[in-house]
């Protein structure tokens, strides 16, 4: 298997067709049905099914979609790893962030990503918890911004902010100091919330059961976007970090109690996996991260606390 013939089969497989691809690729189509043949041989599996169309991938070829990216993408980074420093890292880097951050983080992270660091890609996805992981564990990402790290398996975690969570919705005020809202007294509202085994259910979840109180968990959405809808329109409330809504919160839309008394905490780590070599490039974003994360904590943006790192 050599790189080249990766490099023509992720071509083929993008364009499901050989002529395309050789035309793209500026090779004649023998020589590259030749290289797709010797690839196959060297695999001894079928990577495409020929048709009068083109051609489509076989299960095999999937998986080696997968695999043959993860593969170059490796060689590319190595390549600008090896030629850069500390002071002017290079290369490409993936990072997902969990989607009730993105919204705060992004502006500043990747504005000042590429003021400072002008040699590095940085390419960023935002996603629910549990897509994050995946990512995470599927090697589709360098590093990820993920809450309660501590149960995935074979990845490094580094904790970097612990956050409190809020009962964000419509006329809350009422009966309350302005401020803060009690456990108990969640029960009497509606809640829109991702289903199960989203981190942010499993976590209320828990400290509902160990403090005996059943939350009403009327609306099951599992996008950031299907929450923020059913919470602005006032059909439904949702446990989650004040920063998530910060701009309807600023306007007086919405309204934002802190649970208190037992108080739901959560704390992001940056995670990645154990069998991946951290790159000079990833090493300068997983700086920047935290950095940003402490400015907005200080700008009291972020409502929580940057965690110390161990010596």
């Amino acid at each position: 298997m050599k790189f080249n013939q990766l490099k023509y089969f992720l071509k083929i497989a993008e364009l499901g067709s050989v002529s395309a691809a050789a035309r793209e690729l500026y090779i004649a189509q023998p020589a590259l049905s030749n290289q797709i043949s010797a690839l196959e041989k060297a695999l001894e599996v079928e990577l495409f099914v020929r048709t009068v169309k083109g051609v489509q991938l076989t299960p095999a070829g999937e998986k080696l979609v997968h695999h043959a990216g993860l593969i170059l993408r490796q060689v590319e980074n190595a390549r600008a790893d090896v030629v850069s420093d500390a002071v002017s890292p290079r290369g490409e880097v993936r990072l997902v962030i969990d989607a009730s951050k993105a919204y705060t983080l992004l502006p500043l992270l990747v504005t000042e990503a590429a003021r400072r660091f002008p040699e590095v890609q940085l390419k960023v996805t935002d996603a629910m918890s549990l897509v994050a992981a995946r990512h995470i564990a599927d090697g589709n990402v360098d590093m990820g911004l993920i809450p309660n790290a501590a149960d995935l398996n074979d990845v490094e975690v580094l904790p970097v902010y612990r956050e409190s969570m809020y009962l964000v919705g419509k006329n809350l005020g009422e009966g309350h100091n302005g401020r803060t809202i009690l456990f108990e007294q969640l029960s009497d509202y509606p809640l829109a919330a991702p289903s199960r085994p989203h981190n942010i259910r499993m976590h209320i979840e828990q400290t509902a059961l160990e403090n005996r109180r059943p939350l009403d968990f009327r609306y099951e959405q599992n996008s950031g976007l299907g929450i923020r809808c059913l919470v602005n329109n006032g059909i439904a409330n949702a446990i989650m970090p004040r920063d998530v809504m910060n701009t309807e919160l600023e306007r007086g839309e919405l309204d934002a109690l802190k649970i208190v008394q037992p108080s739901i905490e959560r704390v992001q780590s940056l995670v990645w996996l154990k069998n991946r070599p951290m790159t000079t490039a990833c090493r300068a974003i997983e700086e920047l991260v935290i950095e940003v994360i402490a400015a907005l904590c200080e700008q009291n943006v972020l409502d929580g606390e940057v965690m110390k790192r161990a010596e």
